[in-house]
């Protein structure tokens, strides 16, 4: 039997894993103090404005709006855990697509024993349209897809019209329909919303695209 992992070991491997993502993933307490950055999260602060870091916490730009970060994750620290409340958050940026956050909370109820009991805290997940695409060669090893009917699966899922796909890959519509249906048929799906919806459902679309390309 394998002896039990140590919270060393366990918060080792966790970070390693968030490390493979890139999505990038905050975690703040109440005060949005910054306590934790992936990878991702540490390369997004510093080529992004729409999230800064400021001392020891995670800001937003003054372009934000209405609706704050800070409101958000007092949101759901505050609420009961059998409601459901508001927990995304679309970050303007000028000329370009918004930056989308997702909060989750984390609200410990029982203490580990021997261990000091931990405060509440947010998990706030990032991710930026313009640069977050799914790995090719995944998606060419889920759905069996030849690298061509792969490119056309990607540039739909990043949100491209088929118009656009055509000039980008430099084919005509047609062989971009053809691929279109060959999609359909190797997915289970029949229209072109339900393949987006499940291409963005991927488990792996989490996962760092330079270790796949």
């Amino acid at each position: 039997m394998q002896p039990a992992l140590t919270s060393y070991a366990v918060a080792t491997y966790l970070d390693a894993a968030l490390n493979r993502m890139d999505i990038a993933v905050f975690l703040v307490d109440a005060e949005l103090r910054l306590l934790h950055a992936n990878a991702a999260a540490a390369a997004l602060l510093e080529r992004d404005t729409a999230l800064r870091r400021h001392g020891d916490k995670l800001l937003q730009d003054a372009l934000g709006g209405e609706r704050t970060l800070a409101q958000l994750v007092a949101t759901v620290l505050n609420a009961p855990s059998d409601i459901d409340v508001p927990h995304a958050l679309s970050l303007p940026r000028q000329q370009r697509q918004p930056l989308l956050l997702t909060v989750v909370p984390y609200v410990p109820y029982v203490p580990t024993p021997g261990l000091p009991s931990l405060p509440p805290c947010a998990i706030v997940m990032a991710s930026d349209p313009e640069t977050h695409r799914l790995p090719r060669q995944l998606l060419m090893e889920l759905f069996d897809l030849t690298p061509a009917e792969a490119g056309v699966a990607q540039a739909l899922a990043h949100g491209e019209a088929l118009e656009d796909i055509a000039a980008a890959l430099d084919i005509s519509m047609h062989t971009v329909k053809t691929h279109l249906q060959k999609l359909f048929r190797k997915t289970g799906t029949r229209r072109q919303g339900e393949l987006v919806s499940i291409l963005h459902g991927m488990p792996a679309a989490c996962v760092q695209a330079q270790s796949f390309e």
